[in-house]
């Protein structure tokens, strides 16, 4: 049945193999995840458009227990529709609800992923206490903010490079998810899952507890599956420091902005003055997943960081122009005021301007 439901996500979608079988332990987890004390957030992500994100909920709506999909909500439309319905919530466009901005929103996604966790709206006699704990599944541009993302099984999705052909999600055409979701149902009741599964050393803190249900799932169904879900769960854990990099970048980013006192940087200036900054590791940096040869942080790579946040390039003059100068590419102080203000903490700890040198502010700049 577990293959079943990897195959099953495999026919609409275009993923990494070890995707295939996190999408299926997650829609499986749906049926059982009130046995644990934790229900993983499921996060689809892409860079663009066109990356399959709406299909991929499509398809968990046919397999996932009591679905509710929605394109946008309020949090109090969310906390009621769990507490009444019970329901797996399926949020599209979750890139469009302004996290950073609503922090209600942001309390109930972040508190239901603990059992037991409430949110209490009213007052007096019209006090009331509203039951988060569900499972939840977001399609979203890009990150969403740091605490949400430690609490999810992030899905990095990419377009279609159609090298295989992919079957077109027809919603009056679903016999053969419906035939899946039929097993998972009659297999919840009385599956037998350990509390406690063996992880791997490589998990820890809350990547332990993500996984918890999941690798429970896949033990239920023999040693092998059990095997492949924590290599799964390893590959996950592994990814997952790409995003605490990018933070830290971004962190840096800004002290640099504070430091020079400047509305725009070129890349190459910018480069420099990351290779400099004491103690932050840029010039001898082990790629995403420190698993290269150290090196100092390439042009590409950080790009490739930047772009993870919606954040590119643009073409720019000095502020102070001069006779010969040119345009570069580079990075306006404007444009990281929202990835500041999600993924870094309110402190702006500008040092002394002497911890990195720019070029010259007629031509670094």
């Amino acid at each position: 049945m577990l293959g079943l439901a990897c195959s099953a996500f495999k026919t609409y979608l275009a993923l990494a193999s070890h995707e295939y079988v996190a999408m299926a332990l997650w829609a499986m987890h749906t049926h059982v995840f009130d046995r644990y004390m934790v229900t993983p957030r499921l996060l689809l992500t892409s860079p663009v458009r066109g990356c399959g994100k709406t299909v991929a909920l499509d398809v968990l709506s046919r397999l996932v227990t009591r679905p509710d999909l929605s394109d946008s909500i309020t949090a109090a439309a969310l906390y009621d529709t769990i507490d009444r319905d019970r329901c797996t919530m399926l949020i599209d466009e979750a890139d469009n609800l302004e996290l950073s901005a609503k922090a209600a929103l942001r309390a109930v996604l972040n508190s239901g992923y603990r059992k037991g966790r409430k949110v209490r709206r009213g007052a007096g006699k019209g006090r009331r206490a509203y039951d988060t704990f569900a499972a939840i599944a977001l399609a979203a541009i890009g990150i969403l903010s740091l605490p949400l993302m430690s609490r999810s099984i992030a899905i990095r999705m990419r377009r279609h490079d159609e090298s295989h052909e992919l079957r077109r999600f027809d919603l009056n055409n679903t016999r053969d998810l419906d035939q899946v979701y039929i097993q998972i149902r009659e297999w919840a009741p009385t599956a037998k899952l350990s509390p406690n599964p063996k992880m791997p050393p490589e998990l820890h803190g809350r990547d332990a507890d993500n996984w918890r249900p999941l690798l429970a799932i896949a033990d239920s169904f023999g040693p092998e599956w059990g095997r492949i879900a924590r290599a799964t769960a390893v590959v996950f854990a592994q990814d997952r420091r790409e995003e605490d990099v990018v933070v830290v970048l971004l962190k840096d980013i800004r002290e640099i902005f504070n430091a020079c006192g400047l509305d725009r940087l070129t890349g190459k200036a910018l480069l420099n003055a990351l290779h400099e900054l004491e103690d932050a590791g840029w010039s001898e940096f082990c790629g995403v997943k420190n698993d290269r040869t150290p090196h100092r942080l390439r042009n590409s790579e950080l790009r490739a960081m930047l772009r993870s946040v919606g954040i590119m390039p643009r073409s720019m003059w000095p502020s102070k122009g001069r006779p010969g100068d040119h345009s570069a590419k580079g990075y306006y102080r404007e444009d990281f005021e929202a990835a500041w203000r999600a993924y870094c903490d309110g402190s702006e700890t500008g040092k002394p301007a002497n911890i990195f040198s720019l070029q010259s502010r007629g031509k670094g700049t």
